[in-house]
Formats: C-alpha cells, structure tokens, sequence
C-alpha cells in the first residue's frame, strides 16, 4: 500500500488485527527485511512494515537529510495511519529512528525490541583513526585538484559505496550522530537482542543500551551475526512473541 507523507510516496504493508506493531528496518533494507517476522506476528497483531524513505519502494527524501528528519517522517506517517501506543522492533538503523523518537514522545511505544541496534558512539581504533586522516588528506588534495576527486571513492564502507548519489550525503549524517543521551530518554519496556558475531553493530553497544536504558534486557544469540532475527529465526520468533505477551 502507498500514503503520501509530507510529498513523498510512501510504502508500507499492513496486516492484522489486534495491538499495533511496528516494523522498522535496517539501512539499505526495506520492508521484506522482516518479512519471517511480519508472517508469525500478523496472526496476533495489526503489523505495520513501512519501507523508509530512500528504500524499497519509497520516494527517495531530500539531498542531505538526517536521522531527525526520518524520525519526523515516521512520526507523520503514523498519525496519518492513526496509529499510536504501539509495540515496535526495530533493526540496526531503525533503532536510531526509534531511539529519538521514543525519547521526544514518552507515551508513543508500550513495548520495544531491539535487534542488533545502531545509534550508539562507537569505539575507534587507532587503525580507524589513521584511515580517517588519510581520507582527509586524499580529500584536500582532490580539492587542490593535485588528484582526481574519483580517487576517494576506494574510501568508505560498501554501504556508502552502493548508495545513489542523493543519499551519500544522508548515509554520512546518519553514520555520525550519536544517540546515547536518546537512550537514556527511553522509558518503553525494551528487550535488547544480539548476534554475538555482529561486526557491524558490535556487542558492546547492546551492553551500553542495556545500561542507558532504564527497563531494558539483553538476550544473547551465540551464533548470530547482524542480522540475529533471521539468523536464529525461530529463538527469536518465541523470545518476541513472549515478551510481547501472546504466548
């Protein structure tokens, strides 16, 4: 189904009856990211799985927008679906969208899981460091045109390398702001789940949102990576549908 938010096409897919849940997936995915998860929680819910704005089938959002802008869009887009005290699991980036909205809005969410969640300031390494100053230098010499501006593009993760042109720019301001104050602000139930093998949201930041969070656990998946909801899928499906109250 498409709803217009604020001149953008929107897509997202609803089915259900029953409490509201929603769906919110990780960056470069879209709604059929969670599509395991839609199936079993449709036979006890109303779930709403939108396709953020850059992604799937959504309109694509203004040049150089940020994880604020995303959370106001949702926002939006649930009051137009009149949607509110809600459920939500969120993945990787839709944590961060979750996370500030959830801190603007105090009453919005009842229950929350996260799974393998980005937002928070990670650590760097001193080889992270070096790259990022050797990214610095490559880049005023592009700009002092003593090399080809093509030459920074062996720079970045394969994220940044894949995205169209018109989200390089949000992928940057997404990547760089740091939600941990957010986290603190977070009042709904939440149940932190984790691929013990993540590499990409590793597992010291589910320990730090188990911490920043007031009435927060952490589950532990040993063998799973980022994608721990679908890694282990049927662990998770009982831990969600427990924690959730249906069964």
């Amino acid at each position: 189904m498409y709803i217009d938010v604020n001149g953008i096409k929107t897509f997202y897919r609803q089915e259900g009856e029953g409490k509201d849940l929603l769906l919110l997936h990780g960056w470069g995915g879209s709604n059929d990211s969670f599509a395991p998860v839609f199936n079993s929680l449709k036979k006890h819910f109303r779930v709403t799985a939108v396709d953020f704005w850059g992604f799937g089938k959504s309109g694509l959002p203004p040049d150089g927008v940020d994880t604020f802008w995303y959370a106001d869009m949702l926002d939006e887009f649930l009051k137009k679906l009149e949607i509110a005290k809600i459920f939500v699991i969120s993945h990787s980036f839709g944590c961060r969208v979750f996370l500030i909205l959830a801190s603007k809005n105090k009453n919005m969410f009842e229950k929350a899981v996260i799974c393998d969640g980005a937002g928070i300031k990670p650590k760097f390494s001193i080889a992270k460091k070096l790259k990022v100053l050797k990214y610095k230098f490559f880049k005023k010499l592009a700009f002092l045109k003593i090399i080809k501006k093509e030459r920074l593009n062996k720079f970045g993760s394969d994220d940044f390398k894949n995205l169209p042109p018109e989200m390089k720019k949000t992928f940057v301001k997404v990547v760089n702001c740091h939600l941990d104050e957010f986290a603190k602000n977070t009042n709904a139930e939440t149940l932190l789940v984790w691929g013990k093998k993540d590499k990409d949201t590793p597992l010291y930041m589910a320990k730090k949102l188990n911490r920043y969070i007031k009435n927060s656990g952490l589950v532990i998946f040993e063998e799973a990576g980022h994608f721990c909801y679908l890694d282990d899928f049927y662990r998770f499906d009982l831990i969600a549908k427990k924690f959730f109250g249906v069964i």
